[in-house]
This record gives structure tokens, C-alpha cells and sequence, in this order.
């Protein structure tokens, strides 16, 4: 929201106090859903409307991790952020995947956003985003291709960044912890004019570590400047940049259930730090660079346009040898040799995504209206040099050598790819009184243009690829004076999908829709939120094999995949000094259409692998407000994972694990003066050690969740 006043002026002017003469010109940060928030509580949000609506009256799931949270839990990666929530399951493969974001909502995969564009990227040049970059992350649950187009049923995970303040603000933080962790970030922003018209931001961090997989590594390096130019008080426009590099991003392999999650008659058990690849093959080299804006024109107080828009370049170098999946995971039947393939790509892409809306706010008689229409465009260019997987030298596990003779990749395809989507869309947000109803629908055109070169044959296959699509989504909330906020909801997702039929017709996309029904409280005069949501989700069109088929084009699109599933969440202030989050999740969650062949079993009634069918978590944190130590924050976190299906066809179940995290910080000003602006933390994840199992995906193939982390910082601020 645009204000003519700071907000001290308005409040001596509300006292009757003479206000001094003002500049004509004053700036105040873009719209409430995107300024920092106090507390672990978010009161609006911009991720599930796209205009700035109080979460208490959006009809459907949404969950906020705020910048108090990510700090206080001392996260620094998407899927760290994110233990906290409910509906999500974080960190699929465990502590082998650091340089991923691999996680579900509500038992699917969701897409991830920035400041509201998608984040498009290939497994191997991913442009991961750094939590220290971030004001806040977004979870908005279930089909959402309504506001952004192509995506998973599960949702979406908006990150926010940070943007320039109107207020001077100098941050340095040290950090330091086992794995022979090291890490600097460094905050300042502030106006760089009397009149507040220029502001600027510039944030960064550099942090290197051993992996936590033996014989590997971390090392990331970024800035991000931002700039926010306001002309006058109906005028805004914010760009915001980043450039990063991630030259070692520790692992991407497993380990055979044969060894870790059952044991052998000789008792010998790979334990969670073990390493399946080879150090002087593995590789995983990225960058990314990235300009953005976000522009704001208010023609008059019922009439705004907005404008978003990114360039993104990414590259990435990868090389990996990994435990071999098929069989037993070994060579020999005393499952000493583990086998094992080595492979690789080099991936370039270029993105350009953009976002324009016109936001109208008006009356028709008793109605109230915001309505919204708004076109987008999005663009990916790829080149990717991939190999073959072929065998790799086997690994002695009594005996490891993590430094063998191992040929380069076998390069055997080029492949450029460029990906267009074009979508419009409207909405309207009605409210009669107390009752807000949320109207909207969307039509996308999707192409997909591939050019694949087998490099041995130097023959070059084209494949296009189309695709069109309608969604909607309708929902419907109420108010009551007590807090209470009871709401129900429909809404549709769709993705494209590669490859023909047996008579060479494009497959169609997939299609997801959700009913959902909930209640959000909210009790007048606290700064908490409690909710419950049930809901009924399925993914249709997936592809299955032909019965009977033999040959090419033996797939049709009869499979479906249902999630039914209950969540409840509770955030916020409970008492002064005290903040709670607790979450649970129900996800059941099961395929309900699929064919059966000689090759794949029907997977009716079977569970995708690594969705906990339970899960449970709550973090507490208070504050000491009064005495020698007032202050001292002291926090526990717990969380539960519940079993979840070990292969695709739920031979076997991931045991459930629960783990305990803690966490203490203290502000040395209140202690005393001298020390004003200094803060010292420590965080303690997985405060016990337990070792688990973060997923399984075959009989032969699973993933070590995280062992014990301890971080200690220092943070000045002045």
C-alpha cells in the first residue's frame, strides 16, 4: 500500500500534535503482504490472490514461513524453512540432495516461485535461492494454475525476497559449526535521498562446509543488489537482482536398503555419513544470474497496474558416479561390491518470465469488488549435453576407494529445447458484509519445441509439442465477529506432458482439482491463527501402459493418483514473549486408475514413495522479558515423519523417526548497553543424532535423512 504519511506523523497528527513540515514526496515499502513481518505470523498475503488480502479471508490453505522464523530456527535452505509446515513433506532424499529442493505438498511435487515468477530449471542447473535472500516464503496449497499457470496439484512455494527499506538497516552475521562450517552474510539498505524517492539493498553471503555425506563438500557465493525508485507516492518501481555461484553442492547418491535399512548376517550396517560416488568424479558446478523488476501505477484509489518480469541465465557442470539401484544394489551375493554407473550433463538455460495485471476496485450496490485481469508470458531456452549411464568401477564398502580411475561421461546427445507459455486470466474478489467469495478462471497455450542430436549418428529429431488448457477456481468464506472464518473451495491445475499416443497425437496434459473445505480462527485481539482444512485431491490423465501393447506408443492416459487428507496448523503469539507453531498432516494418499503389464504391476491402491501418511510437528519459543536475562530466547522443536511407502509397489514400509531440534539466542544489548545491536544464537538440529530415513524409492535404493547440525552466530546490527 502506497502512504502519503510515515507513520509517526499520522500518529501525531491523530494526538493533535503541530505535525512539522513534511517533504511532498515520501516513500513506504510496496504492499503490506510484502514488508517485513514482526513475529511468526503473516496477516496478509499476495501469493494466493495477487492482491493484498488478509489471509483470514482466502478460502483456501495457506501457510507462511516469515523472515522471525527463518531466522530464529537458523534456516538456510528451502527445505530447512519449510520442516515447519504443515502439508509439506521437506527434504525427499534426505542429506544426499542438499543442492536440490526436493519436497511434496500434500503428497505432490509443487513448483517453485520467486516474487511471484516461476522458477523454471533443470535438475543439474537449478537456480536454488538462499533463505538469507528471502523476506518470506509462501505455501500455497493445492491446483493453483488459476494465478500461475502450468503446475502440480500439491501447489505452490512462493520465496519473497528482500526488497530496499525506508529505514537504515547495516547487518553482518558470523556463523560457525561442526562439519567444519563457515559462513558470512551481510544485510544494508536504506534511502539515498533526504526525500526518500531512491532506496537501495544489498544482501549477500559466502559459506563453505564439508558435506554431510562423507568426502564431499559445500561451497556457495552470492550478492543480490536491489534498488526501488518512487517518483511519487502513486509510482513505484523495484528492481532486484542476484549473482551467484555454487561451485560444490555435496552429493546426489544413496545407499542399498540391503545394508542400511535391513542388515545381513555378518551385522555390518552403512551408516548415514557413507559415500556411494568417487571425490575426484564428482562434480556439481552452477551459477546463475538473474535482473527482475516490479513495477506499480496507481491511475486513481480504484484503479492499479502491475508489472513483473525476470532475465535469468543458469549453467551447470555435472558429474557422478552413484550406487546402482536395479538388484540387490551389489555385485556379489555377500553384498560386499557395491555396483555402480557414473554419468553426467552440461546444461545451459536462459529464462524470461512476465506478469502484467490490472487490479480494479469497485462497488455494485451492496457488493464490493477487486477484480483482477492480467496476461503472462514465459519462456525457457535449454541446451543440454548428456551422456549415457554406464557401469562404474565397483566399491568395496569395507574397503572404499573414493579416488579410482573413472572415464568421462559418454556423451550421446545434444539436446535444445525451448519452452513457450501464454496465459490470461481474471478474478474477482466479492464481499457482501461479512461473506468474501473468490471467483476466478484462466486459459493457457503451451509449446514446447525440442531438437535432440544423437551425437554418434549426427541425426537430429524435432518434436513439438502443444497444449491448451482451462482452469478455474471458485471459494467462499465467512467472517463471524468471533474470529471464526469457516470456507470451502474448488480448483484446477494442469501440466503439459511429453510424447504421443499409439497414433501420434500429442498427449493431452495432466489435470489436477481439489475440494477443500476448512476453518480458520482467529482470536479478536491476538496475533495468532489457528486453522483445519480437509481435502480431497486428484491428479488425472497420467500416463499407464496398454495392456496387451508390444512395441512403441504403448501408453495411454487412463492413470489417476487421489490424495485425501486432513491438516491442522497453529501459529503465532500464544502469550507475551511466547510463539508456537504446531502442525499435523494426514495424507492418504494412493493411486486409484492404472493398467497393468508383463513389465509394471497396476499400481491401484499402491502409495507413491516418500509421502508419510502422518506428520506432526510443533516448535516452541519464548522469550524472557524481564531480569538479568531478559532477552534470552529459548526455543525446542519436535517432529514426527511418519512411515511411508518404500517402493512403488509398498513392499515395504520407511520406519518413522522423530527428531528434536533446539535452539537459544540472545540479544547482548538488553544485557548491556555497550553491546547494543549484538545478537549470539546457537542452533542444534536433530539435537540427538537419531539416524533415519528420509525416503526409500526401491528395495534397493534409499536416503539417510540429516544427522546432527550445530550452528553458532554472532549478528551485529546498527
Amino acid at each position: 500500500m502506497l502512504l502519503p504519511l510515515p507513520a509517526m506523523a499520522m500518529a501525531q497528527a491523530a494526538a493533535g500534535t503541530p505535525v512539522p513540515a513534511l517533504a511532498p514526496i515520501l516513500v513506504q515499502s510496496t504492499a503490506s503482504a510484502l514488508e517485513p513481518t514482526s513475529g511468526y505470523l503473516a496477516q496478509e498475503s499476495l501469493t494466493a490472490t495477487k492482491t493484498d488480502t488478509p489471509v483470514i479471508e482466502i478460502p483456501q490453505s495457506i501457510s507462511t514461513v516469515t523472515q522471525d522464523q527463518l531466522r530464529q530456527q537458523g534456516a538456510t535452505s528451502l527445505n530447512q524453512a519449510l520442516r515447519y509446515t504443515s502439508g509439506v513433506t521437506p527434504e525427499n532424499r534426505g542429506a544426499v540432495a542438499t543442492r536440490l529442493d526436493q519436497f511434496t505438498v500434500r503428497g505432490f511435487s509443487a513448483a517453485s516461485f520467486l516474487d511471484g515468477l516461476r522458477v523454471f530449471g533443470s535438475r543439474d542447473a537449478l537456480p536454488q535461492v538462499d533463505a538469507y535472500r528471502l523476506e518470506r516464503i509462501d505455501v500455497l496449497k493445492g491446483p493453483s494454475s488459476v494465478m500461475f499457470g502450468q503446475g502440480g496439484p500439491g501447489g505452490i512455494v512462493n520465496q519473497i525476497s528482500k526488497r530496499p527499506l525506508t529505514e537504515r538497516l547495516n547487518e553482518i552475521g558470523l556463523h560457525v559449526g561442526n562439519f567444519d562450517y563457515r559462513r558470512l552474510d551481510a544485510d544494508f539498505s536504506g534511502p539515498l535521498d533526504a526525500d526518500k524517492r531512491f532506496l537501495y539493498r544489498v544482501t549477500g553471503s559466502a559459506y563453505l562446509s564439508d558435506g554431510q555425506i562423507d568426502h564431499t563438500k559445500e561451497r556457495r557465493y552470492w550478492i543480490a543488489p536491489s534498488f526501488t525508485w518512487q517518483p511519487n507516492r502513486d509510482t513505484r518501481l523495484t528492481i532486484l537482482t542476484n549473482f551467484q555461484r555454487d561451485p560444490d553442492m555435496g552429493s546426489y547418491g544413496g545407499v542399498p536398503a540391503m545394508r542400511a535399512l535391513t542388515v545381513p548376517a555378518d551385522g555390518y550396517r552403512l551408516r548415514a555419513g557413507f559415500y556411494d560416488g568417487d571425490a575426484n568424479y564428482e562434480t556439481s558446478d552452477r551459477r546463475h544470474n538473474l535482473v527482475g523488476y516490479q513495477f506499480e501505477h496507481r491511475f486513481s484509489d480504484a484503479l492499479a497496474w502491475r508489472s513483473n518480469g525476470r532475465l535469468l541465465h543458469a549453467e551447470g557442470i555435472y558429474r557422478t558416479v552413484y550406487a546402482d539401484s536395479s538388484g540387490t544394489g551389489f555385485v556379489d551375493p555377500g553384498l560386499t561390491l557395491m555396483q555402480r554407473r557414473r554419468g553426467g550433463t552440461n546444461v545451459e538455460m536462459d529464462q524470461v518470465v512476465l506478469d502484467n495485471r490490472l487490479q480494479a476496485d469497485f462497488a455494485t450496490g451492496a457488493l464490493h469488488h477487486t477484480a483482477l485481469v492480467g496476461v503472462d508470458f514465459a519462456h525457457l531456452d535449454s541446451d543440454t549435453l548428456g551422456s549415457s549411464f554406464d557401469a562404474a568401477p565397483p566399491l568395496d564398502i569395507f574397503n572404499p576407494d573414493y579416488r579410482q580411475v573413472i572415464p568421462e561421461p559418454n556423451w550421446i546427445s545434444q539436446t535444445h529445447q525451448r519452452q513457450y507459455q501464454t496465459g490470461v486470466y481474471a478474478q474477482d474478489q466479492i464481499k457482501l458484509d461479512r461473506l468474501s467469495v473468490l471467483l476466478g478462471g484462466r486459459y493457457d497455450w503451451s509449446r514446447t519445441m525440442s531438437d535432440a542430436t544423437t551425437l554418434a549418428t549426427g541425426v537430429t529429431r524435432h518434436t513439438p509439442q502443444r497444449a491448451k488448457a482451462f482452469t478455474g477456481r471458485a471459494g467462499l468464506i465467512y467472517n463471524f465477529d468471533s474470529g471464526v472464518a469457516p470456507y470451502v473451495s474448488y480448483s484446477e491445475s494442469f501440466e503439459p506432458q511429453s510424447g504421443t499416443d499409439r497414433d501420434g497425437n500429442p498427449f493431452d496434459p495432466t489435470e489436477g482439482e481439489q475440494i477443500e473445505v476448512g476453518v480458520k480462527y482467529q482470536p479478536r485481539g491476538t496475533n495468532a491463527l489457528f486453522t483445519a482444512a480437509a481435502f480431497d485431491v486428484r491428479r488425472k490423465n497420467l500416463l499407464t501402459a496398454i495392456p496387451g501393447c508390444i512395441g512403441t506408443g504403448c501408453q495411454e492416459q487412463t492413470g489417476e493418483l487421489r490424495t485425501r487428507g486432513l491438516e491442522f496448523e497453529a501459529r503465532g503469539e500464544l502469550a507475551r514473549g511466547l510463539t508456537v507453531i504446531g502442525n499435523y498432516s494426514y495424507i492418504d494418499n494412493a493411486y486409484t486408475r492404472d493398467n497393468a503389464s508383463s513389465s509394471s504391476p497396476s499400481l491401484v491402491g499402491k502409495a507413491p514413495t516418500g509421502v508419510p501418511v502422518h506428520q506432526a510437528s510443533v516448535w516452541t519459543r519464548y522469550e524472557l522479558q524481564d531480569g538479568p536475562l531478559a532477552g534470552l530466547g529459548m526455543a525446542a522443536g519436535v517432529r514426527y515423519l511418519g512411515t511411508s511407502a518404500g517402493d512403488p509397489q509398498n513392499t515395504f514400509k520407511v520406519p518413522a523417526a522423530t527428531l528434536v531440534d533446539a535452539a537459544l539466542d540472545l540479544d547482548l544489548g538488553r544485557v548491556s548497553p555497550d553491546l547494543k545491536g549484538m545478537q549470539v544464537a546457537l542452533n542444534v538440529s536433530n539435537l540427538f543424532n537419531k539416524e533415519y530415513f528420509a525416503s526409500c524409492w526401491s528395495t534397493s535404493f534409499c536416503y539417510y535423512g540429516y544427522q546432527r547440525s550445530v550452528r553458532a552466530s554472532l549478528r551485529y546490527r546498527w
